[in-house]
C-alpha cells in the first residue's frame, strides 16, 4: 500500500514537470513568432556588395540559404547583375553539407575569387572577394562579420 502512494506521488511530480515544460515551450514559440526572441539564423553565409552600381548599391547584402543564390544578368536570377560583362546565367553560390561553394555557369567573361578566375566549383571562406564584371562582393559566414576582414 505504501509503495502505491510513493509511486502515485512520483507520477504526480512528473506530470507537474511535464505541464511546466509544455507551458515554457509554448511561451518560447510565441515569443519567437512575435520576433522578441531570434531563432538561430538559417542562412549559411552572405554576399555583401562592395562595388556595384545603381541597382546594387554598396552595402547591399544577399543571404545564402539552402536553395542557393543564382547570379546573372537575366531577370530569373536571385541576384540580378546590371552589368554588360555579366552573362544571363553567370554563377551559382550553394551551401551543401556545411560548405559554401561558388560555381561559374559557363559565363563568357568569367567569375573571379580573390583575383583568380574560377574554372570549377570553389569553396568560399570568410573574407573572399567575388568579382563578376565590375561588381565585387565579399563573402562572410555570419551577419556580424565585417566587410573589413
Amino acid at each position: 500500500m505504501q509503495g502505491i502512494l510513493v509511486l502515485g506521488r512520483i507520477l504526480f511530480i512528473v506530470l507537474i514537470y511535464l505541464f511546466l515544460f509544455r507551458i515554457l515551450t509554448a511561451l518560447l514559440a510565441d515569443l519567437q513568432l512575435k520576433g522578441l526572441i531570434r531563432r538561430e539564423d538559417k542562412d549559411f553565409g552572405r554576399l555583401e556588395v562592395l562595388t556595384g552600381g545603381e541597382l546594387l548599391p554598396k552595402g547591399r547584402v544577399f543571404r545564402v540559404d539552402p536553395k542557393g543564390l543564382k547570379m546573372g544578368r537575366g531577370k530569373n536570377n536571385d541576384v540580378v547583375l546590371a552589368d554588360h560583362f555579366a552573362s544571363q546565367d553567370h554563377a551559382l553560390v550553394r551551401h551543401l553539407k556545411g560548405v559554401t561553394t561558388l560555381e561559374d555557369l559557363g559565363s563568357t567573361n568569367g567569375t573571379w575569387v580573390n583575383g583568380e578566375r574560377v574554372h570549377s566549383s570553389v569553396q568560399l571562406v570568410a573574407g573572399d572577394y567575388v568579382k563578376i564584371g565590375s561588381i565585387t562582393f565579399q563573402y562572410s559566414r555570419w551577419q556580424n562579420e565585417s566587410s573589413k576582414l
